[in-house]
């Protein structure tokens, strides 16, 4: 009996929510709002380099966690689960640069990505950003001391609040293009004794090494780039699983692994086959789902550990429950609804988990 009711624990179908700091002023009306439908919530309280509780490690926007404690023991007392939800790299948006000087566009810039002219991302106007498409101000994930960085402000939750999870947003590069920081590119020279913005800038490194030469090194440089960051995320899952080892962690990933890989250098696959994150929430935001979901079972050890994240903010309800009986039908554990506000907004979208 107590293998059945262990396995029935962990194949109950993972009904999640993303709720975003701006809606976290609901407090315990979002669970009215979300109707009994989930199991599992996640709860944005860090965001932009700004916590949203009582923070001794960075910018805090609320001075009480009063609500928050509330909202932990509330949601527990209905047996759902609640991740912290926090924006990993992505430091600032396109809103004016905040003048709080313990944030980190402040106190500390060298911190940000680095484009192969060596200049810093925080140097870009918005309308540069808009137009290769990023959504803002990213730190660099190679850096030592942003690594710290990050780990403080994850313990800090953990041991602070009582979170079933941890959960994992923008923990990647924005784009291929900023990955030429002097602390990535110094741990690249200490193996290979060749500094990679040389493989885009100078010449005679084709004369030195040849053109197969050349691109063997650019490609090693690609590769190295995804292991540092996959190192990192080994880096913080040991570090959280020491304090709490009962800690779920997740991360919000691209949906499709080989551009999450070669283009974000988040190697989200490995991550998972490696036990470095317990589950990941594909973003598969589009309305066609299918193929790509296919592509993942084929390549993932364990499928019930990706629960797939559905865009509600770009589909009708109708679309919504069409997918969610398309990810029912295969071996995933569950879906994740992106998000409260258009739940709260259309009660229809509760529909699709009947």
């Amino acid at each position: 009996m107590g293998l059945l009711i262990l396995f029935l624990t962990l194949h109950t179908d993972f009904k999640g929510v993303w709720v975003p700091r701006w809606s976290i002023q609901d407090k315990n009306a979002i669970f009215d709002n979300l109707d009994g439908r989930f199991n599992h919530i996640f709860l944005q309280i860090f965001a932009l380099g700004e916590a949203y509780y009582p923070s001794t490690h960075v910018p805090s926007k609320m001075q009480s966690d009063k609500w928050l404690r509330e909202f932990l023991n509330e949601a527990h007392r209905r047996n759902i689960k609640v991740s912290a939800w926090i924006n990993v790299f992505y430091s600032w948006g396109f809103a004016p640069k905040t003048m709080n000087s313990k944030h980190p566009i402040n106190r500390q810039p060298n911190w940000f990505v680095r484009d192969q002219d060596d200049r810093s991302i925080v140097d870009y106007t918005i309308e540069e950003l808009k137009n290769i498409g990023t959504e803002g101000y990213y730190l660099t994930p190679a850096n030592p001391q942003v690594q710290s960085y990050i780990i403080d402000i994850a313990q800090e939750i953990i041991r602070k609040y009582d979170f079933d999870g941890i959960h994992f947003d923008y923990i990647r590069y924005p784009t291929s293009s900023f990955v030429y920081d002097v602390s990535l590119r110094s741990k690249f020279m200490r193996e290979y004794y060749v500094d990679p913005l040389d493989l885009v800038t100078k010449d005679e490194l084709k004369t030195r090494y040849g053109l197969w030469g050349c691109d063997d090194l650019a490609k090693q440089w690609r590769e190295f780039i995804s292991a540092d960051l996959t190192a990192f995320a080994k880096q913080i899952k040991d570090a959280l699983k020491k304090e709490r080892p009962e800690i779920l962690i997740s991360a919000a990933v691209k949906p499709d692994y080989l551009s999450a890989r070669y283009e974000h250098h988040q190697d989200w696959l490995g991550w998972l086959n490696a036990g470095y994150v317990d589950f990941v929430c594909l973003m598969a935001y589009g309305k066609y789902i299918k193929s790509n979901l296919n592509r993942v079972l084929k390549a993932v050890d364990d499928p019930y550990r990706v629960t797939v994240g559905l865009g509600l903010y770009v589909l009708s309800p109708e679309e919504i429950s069409r997918q969610v009986e398309i990810v029912k039908s295969k071996a995933f554990s569950g879906v994740v609804f992106f998000s409260y506000d258009q739940l709260k907004e259309n009660k229809a979208y509760l529909d699709a988990l009947r």
